[in-house]
């Protein structure tokens, strides 16, 4: 099996010289041979979604049914899409922003012609959703993955109850099924509270989390006039692009109306990054 996942990542990444990194090869095995409910904490851009369109893949080779991806925003979920073609797998999501595809989703699940469906944890409290989608085919879900898994933890930074659902989701499926939660964000405490809802029997892969080519500087400035001269003041002297974040999406179009009339213009972008 190991031989097939292996040519699944070297055709996947147009790499014939591609490898494992440690520990991702560990994660595929437990979850596709031994079954197991897993949590893998390691840091961004490691490869934790390679982990799983490779499980999936092998497990529909195996004749398992879809997988079910719990991810937090819209936006990641368009982004999975287009890397699960990578790996041949056809991934679908239902969410607040696609409702006229979901009769069609609905069809293509029921015929099997589904590798992959991501939800966010908000339909998971939808009526339409459970009855029409998640019960048909509860019994032949393949593997079920977590994003973002911290946001299961009271203790997480961004701490979402519809993640609470998930609990119930786990134990309304088959204990056969294979439970991949991920992270790149997790102390001791969390991951502690996330073993205790999913189970003591989940197993931890766990790297180191610091990206030596990300560097974090903290300038406070308590008043939004100090807060915006100084971004006026700074972006002239950076080199490429990058991204503002701001809190709501009305302090993105102010923040980016200011800029232009310090004569800055390029920041015609706004982009929302909505849930469910």
């Amino acid at each position: 099996m190991r031989s097939r996942a292996e040519a699944l990542l070297k055709s996947a990444l147009n790499d014939p010289q591609a490898i494992f990194r440690e520990g991702q090869w560990e994660a595929i095995e437990a979850l596709v041979l031994n079954r197991s409910r897993l949590m893998v904490v390691q840091r961004t851009g490691w490869g934790k979604s390679l982990v799983y369109f490779i499980a999936t893949a092998l497990l529909r080779q195996e004749g398992y049914g879809p997988s079910l991806l719990i991810s937090p925003l819209i936006a990641l979920m368009r982004n999975q899409i287009e890397a699960a073609a990578k790996y041949r797998l056809r991934a679908c999501a239902i969410h607040s922003g696609n409702m006229e595809e979901w009769d069609e989703i609905q069809i293509l699940l029921r015929s099997n012609q589904v590798d992959l469906l991501m939800v966010s944890p908000e339909k998971l409290a939808n009526h339409r959703f459970q009855d029409e989608y998640l019960l048909p085919i509860a019994n032949r879900i393949g593997l079920m993955i977590v994003d973002e898994a911290h946001c299961i933890s009271d203790w997480g930074h961004d701490f979402r109850p519809d993640y609470g659902r998930i609990v119930r989701v786990l134990q309304a499926l088959p204990r056969t099924v294979p439970v991949l939660a991920t992270t790149a964000t997790a102390n001791n405490r969390v991951i502690e509270d996330v073993m205790a809802q999913l189970g003591e029997t989940l197993k931890i892969i766990r790297g180191p989390l610091v990206r030596e080519s990300l560097k974090l500087q903290n300038i406070h400035l308590p008043k939004k006039a100090a807060r915006l001269a100084w971004i006026a003041e700074r972006l002239p002297q950076l080199s490429g692009s990058g991204i503002i974040y701001t809190l709501t999406v009305r302090d993105a179009r102010m923040l980016s109306d200011w800029l232009k009339t310090q004569g800055i213009r390029e920041c015609p972008t706004i982009m929302r990054l909505s849930r469910g």
